[in-house]
């Protein structure tokens, strides 16, 4: 009975009814740490089990969450409210990561903003290749290639045809072929060159990072919601000039949905172990500095987006 219900909403088009034919996820972690956590390990996995993760993050938000969007991050209260418990080994062990680093001293923070701008077109931005004309207080130079079609995972924005993930997609294996998932999960390999931080006192050349995103209409207690999710690290550290000034470990995660009146509800989790101007990566002005550079990064969004601040065509 229960696959006529599924078959008939299939055929008359009841987002309501098709809806309720859908598998349950797992049950949602609990809580900021928990969920941005569960979403770094699962990240790859398929849509079930993801949505548990995204799930748990809207929980939190409406919990608890919302209330930073409206506190701003000192040194004083940034170890308290925007702190997120370092990740653990098994969280990152999908990824193909230079051994003998030190987990625990990666720090994590979080930013929150409200962005008056849709989700699609946050993506546009931030899926060009000349990131440092999007956002030239975080890079010096910026270059970007695509693993898979960025055509197909855009092409998809607009129409909304996603392609189901119904497996872990072993991304990191050699012959893994990320074309048929292009769609939903697109893979990027990229060499930034940041600005200088803290004033010009810390600098690191150019790095390898990893940047991937993953796109959907996800249901999130009972709501079908437009989400971009990014996923960022590291391989290796990194040195700036002479040997000076390093950057050991760097994870995010960065969830963007789709929010009333075309409204975005941004989440950008950051975990670094940066190493120098005689700080340590949980010193409170480190802390207050990722959070402060995060909020900057979804203003610049919304600025753009509302056509205050004019950039070029991508080239």
């Amino acid at each position: 009975m229960q696959r006529l219900v599924c078959l008939i909403a299939a055929l008359v088009l009841l987002p309501q009814a098709l809806i309720a034919c859908r598998p349950a996820p797992p049950p949602a972690p609990e809580g900021l740490d928990a969920s941005s956590a569960y979403m770094i390990r699962h990240f790859y996995d398929d849509d079930l089990t993801f949505t548990a993760g995204l799930t748990g993050f809207i929980n939190w938000y409406n919990d608890e969450g919302y209330e930073l969007i409206d506190l701003e991050s000192t040194v004083d209260n940034v170890s308290e409210s925007f702190s997120v418990e370092p990740l653990g080994e098994t969280d990152l062990a999908q990824l193909p990561l230079v051994h003998g680093r030190d987990v625990t001293l990666a720090a994590g923070v979080v930013s929150l903003a409200d962005m008056n701008c849709p989700v699609a077109e946050s993506e546009d931005y931030l899926l060009r290749v000349d990131q440092e004309v999007v956002f030239p207080d975080d890079w010096e130079t910026y270059s970007r290639s695509f693993v898979n079609s960025r055509a197909d995972f855009q092409a998809a924005t607009i129409s909304g045809d996603f392609v189901p993930v119904d497996e872990t997609l072993t991304i990191f294996e050699s012959g893994f072929d990320a074309d048929p998932w292009s769609s939903t999960l697109l893979l990027t390999e990229n060499t930034p060159d940041p600005q200088p931080l803290f004033g010009g006192l810390a600098d690191i050349g150019e790095y390898t990072l990893y940047l991937d995103l993953r796109h959907g209409d996800y249901e999130i207690n009972g709501e079908l919601l437009r989400i971009l999710t990014i996923i960022t690290w590291i391989p290796d550290s990194v040195s700036g000039p002479a040997g000076e000034n390093h950057l050991h470990q760097s994870y995010s995660i960065d969830v963007n949905v789709q929010w009333e009146n075309d409204r975005t509800l941004r989440m950008f989790a950051v975990w670094a172990e940066p190493e120098g101007a005689g700080l340590s990566p949980d010193d409170p002005i480190v802390l207050n500095y990722a959070v402060d550079k995060s909020v900057l990064s979804s203003e610049r969004l919304t600025s753009v987006c509302a056509g205050d601040v004019e950039i070029p065509a991508e080239p």
